[in-house]
């Protein structure tokens, strides 16, 4: 038996193949499969564009005369919020996967499956979006994960947002003129501030376009740019709300002889390293301990898989 990792999100889609052993084997990583950027046609192209390549690779990867079985799982972001969307996801999951031992979860649970190793704590997503779910004792919370319109708050899309605003105030003097002015007008192409505007208008709608600005904000606070460390600061504290309204809902039972809960992290806005890191420690509760993933987000619907394939 052999197993496929699936991990999309609002940014890219990961493949990851594993042996029996779960083992690392292989990985391909294509561009996002989430539906309200490319539609449920581009997600159902990119999964089986994936999923072709997993199967293929297992089985010249296998040593045995027959061609080996694949579970795939699959953990999408925007499953399992809203009743409509993830019945359209569940369709193009079956017609995808097939016969073939297959399972469907959010993005975050794999997070935390991956992050944990199926272990009581709480996951945090940043990427292109931002989420997090905390798993205690068999029960579950999810926090954030609202959207780029209404949330996402310490995410790239949001970080892309605030980069745009604070641009704005270096421009016209509210704030010092640090590296955050100058790499927004070089990343943008704008000859003239105001021409910002422009460029929001055209693409403040779409949140690939938004979060890519976000390295700006990281790049910015490396070169000292206080505005840039501030909204990482922000971020962190954003991120650290998620995870103190879970620990209210779930682990209310939790006293102060508790050992710490585990919380790790998963995401790109996260590639700041101890930028949003250690703002993000400090910010946690006392009752709380930031740790690294245990491994690639791509595992965590495999382990939901295996063990389920197998009756654990």
């Amino acid at each position: 038996m052999m197993w496929l990792g699936v991990d999309g999100g609002g940014t890219k889609t990961a493949f990851s193949l594993y042996d029996d052993d779960i083992t690392f084997v292989d990985r391909l990583v294509l561009g996002t499969c989430h539906y309200s950027q490319v539609g449920f046609e581009g997600m159902e192209r990119v999964l089986s564009e994936g999923v072709c390549w997993g199967l293929d690779r297992a089985s010249h990867t296998c040593i045995e005369p027959a061609a080996p079985s694949v579970g795939i799982g699959f953990a999408l972001c925007g499953y399992g919020e809203g009743a409509d969307v993830s019945r359209r996801m569940d369709e193009v999951v079956e017609r995808i996967a097939g016969a073939r031992p297959h399972l469907l979860v959010n993005d975050v649970e794999a997070a935390w499956a991956a992050g944990l190793d199926c272990a009581d704590g709480i996951a945090i997503i940043s990427g292109t979006g931002s989420i997090a779910l905390g798993v205690c004792r068999g029960e579950s919370m999810r926090c954030g994960g609202w959207d780029y319109e209404l949330g996402d708050e310490g995410s790239g899309g949001w970080l892309g947002k605030e980069a745009l605003r604070a641009f704005t105030r270096q421009a016209d003097g509210r704030d010092a003129r640090g590296a955050l002015y100058t790499l927004v007008r070089e990343r943008l192409g704008i000859d003239d501030d105001f021409d910002v505007i422009g460029w929001a208008q055209r693409h403040y709608a779409e949140r690939s376009s938004v979060s890519a600005l976000a390295p700006i904000v990281t790049d910015a606070a490396r070169a000292g740019d206080i505005s840039a460390l501030t909204i990482l600061e922000r971020a962190a504290r954003e991120e650290a709300d998620m995870v103190d309204a879970i620990v209210r809902g779930l682990f209310h039972h939790s006293g102060p002889q508790s050992a710490p809960i585990p919380v790790t992290y998963v995401g790109g806005t996260f590639a700041a390293g101890d930028l949003l890191l250690e703002p993000l420690a400090r910010a946690l509760g006392p009752g709380c301990r930031l740790v690294a993933p245990a491994h690639e987000p791509d595992l965590g619907p495999v382990l939901f898989l295996k063990n389920k394939t197998r009756g654990i």
